[in-house]
């Protein structure tokens, strides 16, 4: 971390010699007053915004923690509904044949797959649907 040469406190209590022919001391210290007030609200900036940083290191933390329990918990919950909806795909297939019915069921399974877990879910396939390409 950088070091500072100065604080507000150093350049307010800061003594000059007087020369003949100096600067006029009340231009410098008006001057000076400006460089403290500077000063002030540069320290002020740098602590809220470490404490900003704090802070949104400890919420990027969490958040790259917390995503993972979210996704197997969704996981967890739609395993059960689809799974129900592919035995009944399975079984109404062997029951009846309605090729029309069946491919339209397999049809929203394959959409409710994707929707659940994502493009990349593979289609499911079954004998259904190469009866109907015959």
């Amino acid at each position: 971390m950088a070091t500072y040469n100065f604080t507000p406190k150093n350049i307010y209590d800061a003594e000059f010699d007087l020369k003949m022919r100096g600067y006029d001391k009340d231009q410098v210290n008006e001057l000076l007053d400006q460089v403290i007030v500077d000063y002030e609200t540069f320290q002020d900036e740098i602590l809220s915004l470490k404490e900003e940083t704090e802070f949104l290191k400890k919420k990027i933390q969490k958040l790259e923690t917390t995503p993972h329990v979210a996704v197997s918990e969704n996981t967890q919950r739609f395993n059960p509904i689809t799974s129900s909806i592919t035995e009944e795909v399975t079984s109404g297939a062997r029951v009846t044949m309605k090729s029309a019915n069946n491919f339209d069921l397999l049809k929203r399974l394959n959409r409710l797959e994707r929707a659940v877990f994502g493009p990349q879910a593979q289609p499911v396939t079954s004998t259904v649907e190469t009866e109907t390409a015959e």
